[in-house]
């Protein structure tokens, strides 16, 4: 009778393990097509931030050709 008790004990065991274990293999396979979303979405949100940088080279090389233009109509008007 124990041995019988034993035996249904360990497979009783066996089988909660083996649904944790799959429990816990369903939730990885989840959470990697989350981390896969994420990536992707890192990867988006990078190729939106890069914008056209202007440093004040940029900035003072078209104030220049501004007053050149104004310059150039004050002369001919």
């Amino acid at each position: 009778m124990e041995q019988h008790e034993k035996n249904s004990e360990k497979q009783e065991l066996v089988v909660r393990q083996t649904q944790e274990i799959s429990k816990l293999n369903q939730e990885m396979d989840e959470l990697r097509q989350e981390i896969k979303q994420l990536r992707e979405d890192i990867e988006l949100i990078d190729i939106f931030q890069k914008k056209p940088v202007v440093s004040s080279a940029v900035i003072g090389q078209i104030g220049s050709f501004i007053i050149a233009i104004l310059v150039i109509i004050g002369i001919f008007f």
